[in-house]
């Protein structure tokens, strides 16, 4: 019976060179989605997603990538491909539902849609 260790054990061992490489890819593509505003770099999701670009870095270098803005680049476009990248939106709790979406509250209760101008 095969161990969950041995199933996502590494199947390359890197040189001090290549780390280096590999950490400077990720330092790399993390910078640029923190500069575009992605909702990945949200503190809530930052730490899950620094894996999944750390993960598919190691992955790309094992198949004898080890270009530093090759390796950056292919995991931005993972990222891009597979999560949500939109951009964080500065709004207050209080602007963050636009009025005319809101139901009109009618004195019984009943919820009403406004209006269409």
């Amino acid at each position: 019976m095969a161990r969950v260790y041995d199933l996502v054990r590494p199947k390359t061992a890197f040189g001090p060179e290549t780390i280096a490489v590999l950490s400077a890819a990720l330092d790399d593509a993390w910078e640029r989605l923190l500069e575009s505003g992605s909702e990945c770099t949200r503190p809530a999701y930052a730490r899950a997603m620094r894996e999944v670009i750390a993960r598919r870095i190691i992955d790309i270098a094992q198949r004898g990538v080890v270009d530093q803005k090759e390796l950056a680049d292919s995991a931005v476009r993972f990222l891009a491909a597979n999560y949500r990248l939109g951009k964080r939106q500065q709004t207050s709790s209080a602007t963050a539902v636009a009025p005319a979406a809101l139901p009109k509250i009618t004195a019984i209760g009943n919820a009403q849609s406004r209006p269409q101008p």
